[in-house]
């Protein structure tokens, strides 16, 4: 039976520790993901949420009561601020967001990883946590007029909440980009309802599009950061297919041990190997190196 991909095994071992109520071992899972190299945002999103997911199934199911599930959280929210402390942030883009669970969620770990990845992009962060009434907030949200604000809900019966705070914060004079995220999402029927600029469960797209609707200008890339998106890229492009890193390598005529540090963004890859990887994933070249094409800047 052929290696498991890294990052599949690393959100595997922090669920089960997760589950486990194994502090010891859940940090381990993140100083491993640290110390290799591994960008915070992919931990964030490939590591950390889907354990989280798996907590929360738990939980639903009844195998985890909710004392278990608290600990859970707890222990992500010290990592995420473990994360956040050593992670380099980017250079300041001069915008604001101000975050936030709706009025009466209670479930407010989502919205604490969505403000970790926004200050890493360089976003200046107002992270205010759980159960924030609406009034107060639109009170807030005048006074200091923000460039965005998020909200997040992870319960279906908060809908109604979210989109009369949507409705009042988009009546302001100089509104804000406002943007809806969570779980509590899933139904296309309920989200149409909610007259946001961006409804999305995926914290990266929100960043892209928030970059993109602030029309911030980037950063100068360096081979790294070229080499990083396209490692995202292709890990991507081989997740959408179902395919194992192995299946890849061999569609590509490379070693796996090779596309693995490709993926992780490591690799001077060769342009005849990029070359190859492309035509196995029936893609350009130019297509593995352009975030506009991951929807996730």
């Amino acid at each position: 039976m052929e290696d498991k991909p890294e990052l599949d095994l690393l959100e595997e071992r922090y669920a089960a520790a997760l589950l486990a109520g194994d502090q010891a071992e859940a940090f381990r899972v993140i100083k491993d993901a640290m110390e290799r190299g591994i960008n915070p945002l992919v931990i964030y999103t490939e590591v950390i949420t889907p354990a989280l997911v798996a907590v929360g199934n738990a939980w639903h199911r009844g195998g985890l009561n909710i004392a278990a599930e608290h600990l859970a959280i707890q222990i992500t929210l010290q990592h995420s601020a473990y994360i956040r402390g050593l992670a380099r942030r980017r250079k300041p883009i001069g915008a604001e967001a101000v975050i936030t669970a709706v009025e009466g969620e209670m479930h407010a770990v989502g919205a604490r990883l969505i403000a970790d990845l926004f200050y890493l992009e360089g976003w200046d962060v107002a992270y205010l946590g759980q159960n924030t009434p609406t009034n107060d907030l639109v009170d807030w949200v005048r006074e200091r007029k923000p460039d965005l604000v998020i909200l997040s809900l992870s319960q279906r019966d908060r809908i109604p909440v979210a989109q009369e705070a949507v409705r009042t914060l988009k009546s302001l004079d100089n509104a804000p980009l406002v943007f809806v995220g969570g779980v509590g999402l899933s139904d296309p029927a309920l989200r149409a309802a909610i007259p946001a600029d961006l409804i999305s469960a995926d914290p990266l797209e929100a960043i892209s599009v928030a970059n993109r609707l602030m029309k911030v200008r980037e950063e100068p890339k360096s081979a790294a950061d070229y080499l990083a998106v396209l490692g995202r890229r292709v890990q991507q492009l081989r997740k959408e297919r179902g395919w194992s890193q192995q299946e890849l390598a061999t569609k590509a005529g490379l070693d796996r041990a090779y596309l693995s540090t490709v993926e992780k963004g490591k690799q001077n890859i060769t342009i005849g190997a990029a070359a190859r990887i492309a035509a196995a994933l029936d893609t350009t070249l130019s297509a593995l190196i352009d975030e506009e094409d991951t929807g996730r800047s």
